[in-house]
């Protein structure tokens, strides 16, 4: 059996309680240093899950590029929809130029992380919800005895030297009959600084390489 790849759906870079570019002076910073048209979207209300409030915030969108940046004080999130590995050099370059547009940037957040979605499909014949079952569940004994295991999804949580990986695994859109695979790794380093752009760049990367290296381990772990 042979997983393939539908789409790299999207890629992220996120800075937890921190606000990029909080004032019109740093977008227009930001803007003049980009290279490509910005259109700021409008405000919205952002949630910041440590104190459950709501709190506003903006979004700003690069088409060209097909990067979005939706900025709040609970968060600020960098994203490139359906990216190539090539085009995550593009990504960093932007979460830098934010990043230096912003003032006060002697502060830090509480900690950054970077994120990739893929979808793949599976020949195996079955749903996807069986397809992982099968994988991730039929070597041990969960539910009651005679029960069938038909179907399942999965996290998984890793610790890498004080870098946390956290992978989940689904049916695209949670449809017991979809056949699709939706798969999202997470690389979170709990630090209260500022990456450079070497470090936003090579952690894309690597978030890239490691979520295709855990769909073929898991596509082989049926065989």
């Amino acid at each position: 059996m042979v997983a393939k790849i539908q789409d790299v759906i999207n890629a992220n870079f996120v800075l937890v309680e921190f606000q990029l570019l909080r004032t019109s002076q740093d977008i227009e910073e930001f803007k003049n240093a980009v290279g490509s048209d910005v259109e700021v979207a409008g405000m919205g209300l952002f949630a910041n899950i440590p104190t459950g409030r709501a709190e506003p915030g903006y979004a700003l969108n690069l088409r060209k590029d097909r990067i979005a940046l939706e900025l709040s004080p609970p968060r600020s999130a960098i994203g490139m929809e359906y990216p190539t590995r090539e085009g995550l050099a593009r990504l960093a370059n932007v979460a830098c130029l934010a990043m230096a547009s912003t003032s006060n940037e002697s502060d830090a957040p509480q900690a950054f992380g970077f994120n990739v979605e893929m979808v793949f499909d599976q020949d195996s014949g079955k749903p996807a919800s069986r397809y992982l079952s099968d994988r991730l569940f039929s070597s041990q004994q969960i539910g009651n005895e005679d029960w069938e295991l038909i179907g399942g999804s999965g996290k998984f949580i890793f610790n890498d030297g004080g870098t946390r990986w956290t992978f989940n695994v689904e049916p695209r859109f949670n449809d017991e009959n979809e056949s699709r695979v939706f798969l999202r790794v997470n690389l979170h380093k709990s630090e209260n600084r500022l990456p450079d752009k070497e470090e936003i760049q090579g952690s894309l990367e690597k978030a890239w390489d490691e979520i295709h290296n855990f769909m073929d381990r898991l596509d082989r772990s049926g065989q």
